[in-house]
């Protein structure tokens, strides 16, 4: 069977919302501050080639990412099912907290934390834990533990990991009360979606996901707050979560729109002049009520 190389750390069906009538985005590269001539696919963004490509037993295997192809064909029906409702039931919203704390540790900006963790954790660590297929054998321990220290058994610790803010009841209930979808429908603004998706406040826990924004589609943003009143005080908060996205992208920027794509860019390099940019999450969060 042919391995995939084509490996999305931002799923296609989430870029998708993010497009213009023809299904088309600009995209701005912040290495070298330029937007791409052409108009680009979401196949064609925010990816890298093996991403999710690991050697068992020598050999390529794409696992992984059929894992994460299973998981997100889940999230895209529950996603279009609220976008389309207005409205989620408990099982979506879970669904939605859980593709949020997924992209958490899926993209590139995660790499260099996630290497750490994934030395240091351990399955148990992470809720799980690796069974015979017949108890009733004896366990191989010596071929047991080679498979816990492979690289593959790490490497799914990548999808493990989002799952610890899941086990937290309270948590979870918090969200259930508070969380709300924020509609910004002027066509001159459409939101941006970068290589770093979700805007959490700073968060120093790996097991916990703290109050996050979430840009859903170029017009529908959910919004997790602790006690939230779920209205938003100001329009300007539509920009302010434009350039958070832009400041905490490592590299890519996308947009329909390439005019609202410059116009963040400008804003975002006179808030560096100010060095304003670290403020940007805190303010972000002052705007929701």
């Amino acid at each position: 069977m042919q391995v995939s190389r084509r490996h999305h750390y931002i799923p296609q069906f989430l870029i998708k919302n993010f497009a213009d009538a023809d299904g088309m985005l600009y995209l701005l590269d912040k290495q070298t501050g330029r937007i791409a001539k052409q108009r680009q696919s979401p196949k064609a963004i925010l990816f890298e080639m093996d991403r999710n490509t690991v050697l068992f037993h020598g050999q390529p295997k794409d696992h992984l990412e059929a894992l994460y192809a299973a998981l997100d064909d889940k999230a895209a029906a529950d996603l279009q099912n609220v976008l389309l409702s207005r409205k989620a039931s408990l099982e979506e919203v879970v669904s939605i907290v859980a593709l949020a704390s997924s992209l958490k540790w899926r993209i590139p900006a995660s790499d260099p934390q996630f290497g750490r963790l994934k030395e240091e954790l351990s399955l148990a660590d992470l809720k799980a834990e690796i069974r015979p297929i017949d108890q009733a054998n004896p366990v191989d321990l010596n071929a047991l533990n080679q498979l816990v220290d492979s690289d593959a058994i790490k490497e799914a610790k990548r999808i493990l990991l989002p799952l610890l803010p899941l086990f937290d009841e309270n948590k979870l209930t918090d969200i259930h009360a508070s969380w709300f979808i924020h509609s910004q429908p002027d066509e001159r603004f459409p939101s941006v979606i970068g290589d770093c998706p979700v805007l959490e406040r700073p968060n120093a826990d790996y097991s916990k996901l703290e109050d996050f924004i979430f840009p859903l589609s170029a017009t529908d943003t959910f919004i997790y707050k602790h006690g939230a009143q779920k209205r938003i005080k100001s329009p300007i908060f539509t920009i302010q979560k434009d350039l958070a996205t832009l400041h905490y992208s490592t590299r890519y920027v996308a947009c329909m729109s390439k005019t609202h794509l410059e116009t963040i860019m400008q804003m975002y390099s006179v808030m560096q002049a100010q060095n304003q940019v670290e403020k940007l999450t805190e303010l972000l969060f002052d705007f929701i009520a």
